[in-house]
């Protein structure tokens, strides 16, 4: 799969043992989705605040934090998939990548202006309605192919940056025609999106199969949980292709 989070294996752990008596919903999901957002947006706007008020070294600690933090949580939430403790993880991953956010798009909006994190917001809602209307209307069909076609392109997302990332520790230079405000760099950026957004389409495929082999209920959280990994790099990347077109005006 695509999203590494939400696959097929994944989906396996959370099947209902006889006498199970509470399946996952779609609206459950919805629910469980919406209260994971809303604590990530309370702890964005906290360090939101605290760079925009000038503590600057506060927020920077706070998103290191939430940025380390919520990589540690998030590889338990994957790997451990423990139903009594799941709602409790995904809610502290929620609140530290809120945390990692905040800081994160702060931090754009000293450079590009405030209207950069707004418009990044409405384009991330504009793709998940979008993708989830092109799902629901099967006008994308989640084949294998499809499925098979995103996770190499996501993997190879992750090779670039990573590649990237090396290189920028050896010469700075050598990566502004990928990451800078480019023609190719917008290209590449524009390509991300689309890649992250399609991401969408898996995930909803992923609990659309969850819900109808009647999983247990605790797949909401995971679910939730998913589904907030693929919209929080769809946000970010948002982020880095507006701020690559406003810096070219």
């Amino acid at each position: 799969m695509s999203n590494p989070v939400l696959n097929e294996n994944a989906v396996e752990n959370f099947r209902a043992g006889e006498g199970a008596f509470e399946v996952m919903t779609i609206s459950g999901v919805v629910l469980k989705t919406t209260f994971l957002f809303t604590i990530l947006l309370f702890t964005a706007f906290y360090t939101f605040s605290l760079i925009l008020n000038g503590f600057v070294d506060k927020a920077s600690m706070l998103g290191t934090v939430g940025a380390i933090g919520g990589f540690i949580v998030a590889m338990v939430v994957i790997f451990a998939r423990n139903s009594k403790i799941l709602a409790p993880l995904t809610m502290l991953y929620a609140a530290l990548e809120g945390l990692f956010i905040g800081g994160v798009s702060a931090l754009f909006a000293k450079q590009a202006g405030f209207a950069i994190v707004a418009q990044a917001v409405l384009a991330t809602l504009a793709t998940l309605f979008a993708m989830l209307f092109l799902y629901s209307a099967k006008l994308i069909s989640c084949t294998e192919k499809f499925k098979s076609t995103i996770m190499i392109a996501t993997f190879g997302v992750l090779v670039i940056y990573v590649v990237t990332l090396i290189m920028s520790f050896f010469n700075p230079a050598s990566t502004s025609l990928l990451m800078g405000a480019t023609p190719v760099g917008i290209g590449f950026s524009a390509i991300v999106c689309l890649i992250a957004a399609f991401n969408l389409i898996v995930d909803f495929h992923i609990i659309e199969t969850a819900k109808n082999m009647n999983l247990d209920k605790s797949f909401e959280w995971y679910g939730g949980f998913s589904l907030m990994v693929t919209l929080v790099w769809l946000y970010i990347e948002f982020l880095k292709l507006l701020s690559k077109l406003n810096s070219r005006n």
